[in-house]
């Protein structure tokens, strides 16, 4: 017999917006690392913020968890019911965009759009929506806003957190914050949009946000430079921030081994150097002046500081090439085999030591981890991977490396989480790296906003 809650939203949703076949539910039920396998109810899409608010407030009346996901794209398990007495609340049909103002330089979106469509609508207003992800194609406002997403371009333009305006969102129990504002100041008391931003679904169901766009760029110019150690990747951003501040768009570092897994899985793009270089730097431009223009000054500040074993894109051809040896790194190490994934943050001074102190660690420990090490190092969020031998017991090898990587972390001013959020996966670790006050507030809001803790149960906190 249906549980009472269906028999109410069918009645109260099109047959499409109501999803309780297994088979088409399955896909929802695991995380995109395929390690959490779930169970649920059921999924209801809403196609506006009235239903969402309708779907929700029948959740609360019959102490049903609510889960909302967006592009079910997070690495830490946020997005993955894992209590069959809950329902998955999907933004898909939350997909409008709701209006453009290219004077006020903003955009105002539905939490399903896609990022691809929101960086379009920008451009068809020839303007500029600036936050680039690997997954633009797939990864949804919603998601962005829940998980506080950052990316490529954070040095520059900042995060999800520094990229919206307003938030429209249904709060546990069916009302609606409507917050969905385009003001750059608004001194009215305690900016409660904010608490929606990086809680990961634990406050409340997004349903549309107000975001800052920026003037279009003319031009672009893109290289990567080959270098012998961590402490010259810092020294080259030190001097280049200097030199082309208002203009550089993206800094990112590859080591080695992440280079060599690209030539071995994806030998279609090409590697520029002949030998393998212990890192490589990608560094972007980008701004008014013409490409030509930009790859002048970037050749001319590289001139300057002295490393010259560098390409220089070209064409946008080229430029694909060296982003896609930068893009395509998760995927390669995908190929190769099982692996451990960090998302560290560090002070941008402190990255270099802690690579040195994290190898010494890991040859001690784990002998056998290859460090895969890539990361925005322009905003300090570095991502530490670890590959494992076929047959490694990861679940064993995990918690080592992870005790192990986050008390360097510690010791090093940083962080466990740069970008990617606590979920299901860092919620032991939150609790014993993070400042016990910190951890407390958090309870206490989230009890505030959902007494019952029936939204995203067991996450984050």
């Amino acid at each position: 017999m249906p549980h009472p809650l269906l028999s109410e939203l069918a009645a109260m949703l099109p047959a499409s917006s109501l999803l309780t076949d297994p088979e088409k539910l399955a896909p929802r039920l695991v995380d995109a690392r395929k390690r959490l396998h779930g169970q649920a109810l059921g999924m209801a899409l809403p196609a506006s913020t009235e239903q969402a608010a309708q779907i929700i407030a029948r959740c609360h009346a019959h102490g049903v968890a609510v889960v909302p996901q967006a592009g079910n794209t997070s690495l830490v398990g946020g997005a993955t019911p894992m209590s069959g007495n809950a329902l998955i609340l999907g933004c898909d049909r939350l997909n409008t965009i709701r209006h453009v103002d290219p004077l006020g330089y903003t955009l105002t979106a539905e939490a399903g759009c896609v990022l691809d469509d929101l960086k379009q609508a920008a451009e068809a207003a020839d303007r500029l929506f600036p936050l680039w992800l690997g997954s633009s194609g797939s990864a949804r406002l919603g998601g962005l806003i829940g998980s506080n997403a950052g990316g490529m371009q954070v040095q520059r333009y900042g995060n999800m957190r520094e990229l919206r305006l307003g938030i429209e969102a249904v709060l546990p129990d069916g009302q609606v914050f409507r917050g969905l504002h385009a003001l750059r100041k608004r001194n009215a008391g305690y900016d409660l949009k904010q608490l929606f931003i990086g809680a990961e679904g634990t406050l409340g169901f997004v349903t549309a946000a107000t975001l800052r766009l920026f003037p279009a760029e003319s031009g672009h110019a893109t290289a990567l430079v080959a270098m012998e150690s961590a402490e010259q990747v810092l020294d080259l951003f030190a001097q280049t921030k200097t030199a082309l501040g208002e203009v550089l768009t993206a800094y990112e570092m590859i080591n080695g081994a992440a280079l060599g897994l690209m030539a071995k899985h994806f030998p279609s793009i090409a590697q520029p150097f002949e030998t393998t270089p212990a890192y490589a730097v990608l560094i972007a431009l980008s701004g008014a002046d013409n490409d030509t223009a930009l790859k002048e000054r970037l050749m001319e500040s590289l001139l300057a500081t002295g490393y010259y074993d560098a390409v220089i894109a070209q064409d946008v051809d080229q430029s694909k090439a060296l982003w896609g040896l930068r893009e395509h790194i998760p995927a390669a190490q995908n190929r190769q085999g099982p692996s451990i994934k960090h998302d560290l943050a560090l002070p941008i001074s402190a990255i270099a030591t802690f690579i040195d102190a994290a190898a010494e660690a890991l040859q001690r420990e784990l002998p056998f981890a290859q460090p895969v090490i890539f990361g925005h190092v322009g905003d300090g969020n570095l991502h530490y991977n670890l590959g494992l031998p076929a047959g490694a017991d990861l679940v064993d090898q995990e918690r080592k490396a992870n005790s192990l990587l986050f008390e360097l972390v510690a010791r090093h001013g940083g962080d466990i989480s740069a970008e990617h959020g606590i979920g299901r996966l860092r919620i032991a670790a939150a609790d014993a790296g993070h400042d016990p006050v910190e951890r407390a507030l958090m309870r206490q809001i989230k009890a505030v906003f959902d007494p019952g803790s029936l939204f995203n149960p067991g996450v984050l906190l």
